[in-house]
């Protein structure tokens, strides 16, 4: 009976941790890389604002284009020396 208490305590101390932790992952691309794909969303943002969507589509897929870059300007890392940096 101890032994199922302290596998239920436990359990449930691991499931309330895994809830409160936020997880960050790191990409690592090539300044070449990077800045293709860079080029491809704004030419995907172009392309849907001159598209025949509905203006609340294009606004709301720019939008979305636009918060990750914004993201992905914010984190930036740049590691000159080729090295890991946290």
């Amino acid at each position: 009976m101890k032994k199922l208490a302290a596998i239920v305590g436990v359990s449930a101390f691991a499931g309330l941790l895994a809830f409160t932790s936020e997880k960050v992952y790191i990409f690592k691309f090539s300044e070449n890389q990077i800045n293709y794909h860079w080029q491809n969303l704004e030419a995907i943002k172009l392309m849907m604002d001159q598209s025949a969507l509905p203006h609340n589509q294009v606004k709301q897929a720019v939008g979305a284009i636009d918060s990750l870059q914004r993201d992905m300007r914010r984190v930036l890392i740049i590691d000159t020396l080729g090295t890991s940096v946290k």
